[in-house]
């Protein structure tokens, strides 16, 4: 090192010293990272993430709820959102969770598309956006306080080993096992309609796979654009340092340009990972599987050095992080350790490190007052099956829970107010010789009806669990089976592409319904007994008209969709309500084997899609409606999860990680304060649901993301929450004035903004337009004048009373 270079590195860092040794974990450690409140989160292999507090005199402790077990494989990452409030962690389960830092609560999962192992991850967009990667090659991108999936993005053929994103949240990088390295733009990937394709291309970033990647905070601008320094590292034993200049092409997009500056030699071994030290964007670090960390310098524009070899763990070194004011340095190994690393060498255990943000304190207090009343808590756990549970129900005088499963039989519990059950006597029921596909309690509670792979139904009364009578298909199996809404027919999908429906009091066959050029796997009467659907495996559904008192039936379908879901219909349910005042408007859901839930409104023997709900990571088992209202419904998923949905905006509530098998089958309790889930770890969950105080028709949200939601907007949470109650109330009863609705997200304004085209819009959608990087009208596609928004006052005070009015 020459002595200019020596001196400058003097200047900067002292030689770095050990202050504390953590043996915490049971495998090798994985991932590490500081929050700007001095808080250390340690993922490792044994599946479990640990989170550390400092306090001085002490050093780090472990917090009270430590360590996290909600992961079922290896944790992959763990970061901290902007604010220090919420920990991500991701793992090769194919989930990410959300988990208060203060609490351990998990407040939210997202499950990887096709539910494909997570690699890499990270948060973009000034922490309003995480994106996942992972083995499958595609990239997931999530929204932050909606809590739904952004877009899917086949970002590179092989899997996806590293991805990060610039601190000003202009440009992502992301790295596979083969090498490639590609430049992405971030404002695009969070545009639902945006571009997918990168700004650059590195065919030969790394031989034989990219392991890591930072990009520096300090960036520079120039006359040729904004200029980014950049590390990568890889199994070539070298770390690579680029630069990358970023320059506006149009007013839509932009180009970016990538020069290698220097290619660093010294570790002997696979580079695991690199990372800046955020206070000064000329130090980084590199971690090596030769047991080794290296402190690194940038001495000239083109010429970096090395500081200090830091050695202290006896196996692979995984990883490291500098924390934000760049004090404090961590490396974690294979060694089942973590070596926290006093970077200036003039710290101690004595130290006083702390994040002085008082505002931030107090929102974590009312978080934490808030978790209390807000979550979804497992009230029982039925473990009486031998097999997978496939369909539950409850009656509607809240008197009988009934599941049916895989072991062929049929269970019914007594069921009280308040949610108390003991299996009836004569239970389980057994007179089918295959799988019970489902099982349905007809709505005057009197029949229950059960179908199965053996081709046959079995009507049986609830009251007596005596068979009435049992109706048999020409061929195939029973797939599902629907009640009308006056209970007087019974419809049963089959194999045979063709659905039956017989008379319930006479067990005569009315129709057979046929059409359908694939197989059926769904059927559901709406609740005024006037149509019948049938969803099948291709995606499409058909709706034929019934005659509700004739019992006539329209020998072709009066409705066909085509393509519904991309790949297959799995699920369908009419709410039990009409949502509008208009007669013959009913809303329908349908899930699909692309993992989404649709919304769709049946209006005078026409169908109109209305809402889609997207979050989960595969194919949807079960939707479903609760009694009487229309605000809230519920799925489950292969992804072993169940979710709660707010049906007005699409929002996802709540996410149900009972942390078992995958979840078949999902029947809200009449009260709706309960939910029940079938999975098939053979087991009958039970759970109680979050509702707004006495008010069954709104169920809250989960406490972190509410308070995150408030900042979003110039409304107050007070202010907010009161306004969604008052809203959700009034959605399920009410026709609303087309001036009352944001053109951009067609629902009723929260907070009506003005903006210079003229035209009104809610400010938190022309928020998130101006984060895309539109600066044209949402309406005219005319360029705006400026980003101003002005409260419209008028419209504002013509919905606080059109809402009054109509409660």
């Amino acid at each position: 090192m020459s002595s200019v270079a020596t001196t400058c590195a003097a200047n900067v860092l002292v030689a770095a010293k050990r202050i504390q040794t953590i043996r915490r974990h049971a495998s090798d450690v994985t991932k590490c990272c500081f929050s700007k409140r001095y808080h250390l989160a340690v993922g490792s292999s044994d599946r479990t993430v640990s989170v550390w507090e400092w306090r001085s005199g002490r050093g780090f402790e472990e917090k009270s709820y430590s360590p996290l077990t909600h992961h079922k494989y290896m944790v992959t990452g763990v970061q901290f959102n902007g604010d220090a409030t919420i920990l991500a962690t991701s793992s090769l389960d194919g989930s990410t969770t959300l988990c208060d830092v203060e609490t351990g609560r998990v407040v939210h999962t997202f499950v990887q598309n096709s539910c494909g192992g997570i690699r890499s991850s990270c948060f973009m967009g000034n922490h309003k956006y995480f994106v996942s990667a992972g083995d499958d090659g595609t990239m997931c991108v999530w929204d932050m306080f909606r809590r739904v999936l952004v877009r899917t993005i086949t970002a590179h053929e092989e899997a996806i080993s590293m991805i990060c994103c610039s601190t000003d949240s202009r440009i992502m990088l992301t790295g596979d096992t083969t090498g490639v390295a590609k430049v992405w733009p971030v404002a695009e990937l969070t545009d639902t309609h945006g571009n997918s394709m990168p700004l650059y291309v590195l065919f030969d970033c790394h031989d034989m796979g990219v392991n890591s990647a930072d990009i520096s905070t300090i960036t520079t601008i120039t006359n040729k654009g904004k200029v980014y320094s950049a590390l990568t590292c890889g199994n070539d034993h070298l770390v690579k340092i680029w630069k990358l200049t970023l320059w506006k092409k149009n007013a839509g997009s932009h180009q970016c340009a990538v020069e290698m500056v220097q290619s660093l030699k010294g570790h002997s071994s696979t580079v695991t990972s690199v990372c800046f030290d955020g206070a000064d964007g000329t130090v980084f670090a590199s971690t090596s599987m030769d047991k080794t960390t290296r402190i690194w310098q940038m001495v000239e524009s083109n010429n970096a050095v090395c500081l200090q070899v830091l050695e202290g763990h006896t196996r692979y070194v995984n990883t490291c992080g500098f924390s934000q004011d760049g004090l404090l340095f961590v490396t974690g190994s294979n060694d089942k350790s973590v070596i926290v690393w006093d970077v200036k060498g003039d710290l101690d255990l004595n130290a006083k490190l702390h994040d002085s943000s008082e505002d931030l304190k107090s929102a974590v207090n009312i978080v934490k007052s808030e978790n209390i009343q807000v979550e979804v808590s497992l009230r029982e756990k039925l473990n009486m099956f031998t097999n997978a549970v496939n369909s539950c129900d409850f009656s509607s005088e809240c008197k009988y829970l009934v599941a049916a499963g895989g072991d062929k039989t049929v269970r019914i519990w007594h069921f009280s107010e308040n949610g108390d059950t003991e299996e009836c006597k004569g239970s389980p029921l057994r007179a089918h010789h295959y799988s019970v596909q489902q099982m349905v309690i007809s709505p005057c509670s009197s029949y229950m009806a059960t179908c199965s792979l053996d081709g046959m139904t079995v009507i049986w009364e609830l009251n007596t669990l005596e068979p009435r009578g049992s109706l048999h298909t020409e061929y195939g199996g029973a797939r599902s089976c629907s009640f009308s809404g006056n209970s007087e027919l019974i419809a049963v999908a089959c194999n045979n592409e063709i659905v039956y429906v017989w008379k319930v009091e006479t067990l005569q066959l009315v129709a057979k319904l046929c059409g359908n050029d694939e197989d059926v796997t769904c059927v559901s009467f709406s609740p005024d007994s006037r149509y019948l659907m049938s969803g099948c495996v291709e995606g499409h559904f058909r709706i034929w008209s019934v005659h509700p008192k004739k019992h006539i039936i329209s020998e072709t379908s009066t409705i066909v969709q085509d393509k519904a879901h991309e790949i297959g219909i799995t699920s369908a349910h009419f709410a039990f309500k009409n949502p509008s005042r208009k007669p013959q408007s009913m809303l329908m859901l349908t899930g699909g084997s692309d993992a989404v839930v649709k919304a769709w409104r049946l209006l005078d023997d026409r169908i109109d899609f209305k809402m889609k709900f997207v979050g989960h990571g595969s194919d949807i088992t079960c939707v479903k409606f609760p009694r009487h209202i229309t605000t809230f419904l519920a799925s489950t998923s292969l992804d072993k999860t169940a979710r709660i949905w707010q049906t007005k905006t699409g929002d996802c509530l709540h996410v149900i990680d009972p942390k078992c098998a995958i979840l078949t089958c999902c029947s809200f309790s009449p009260n709706n304060k309960i939910l029940a889930t079938g999975s098939l770890d053979k087991a009958l969950y039970l759970w109680n649901l979050p509702l707004d105080d006495d008010d069954v028709t709104s169920i809250r949200k989960s406490a972190s993301f509410e308070k995150h939601g408030g900042r979003l907007n110039g409304m107050s949470d007070d202010d907010r929450r009161d306004l969604e109650v008052a809203l959700s109330k009034l959605s399920s009863s009410t026709n609303t004035p087309d001036e009352f609705i944001c053109p951009i997200t067609q629902q009723i304004f929260r907070d009506p903004v003005i903006c210079s085209d003229g035209h009104t819009y809610d400010r938190s959608a022309m928020v998130s337009w101006f984060r895309r990087g539109k600066f044209s009208s949402p309406l005219t596609n005319e360029p705006l004048l400026s980003k101003s928004m002005t409260t419209n006052t008028t419209i504002k005070e013509a919905i606080s009373v059109f809402v009054q009015q109509n409660q």
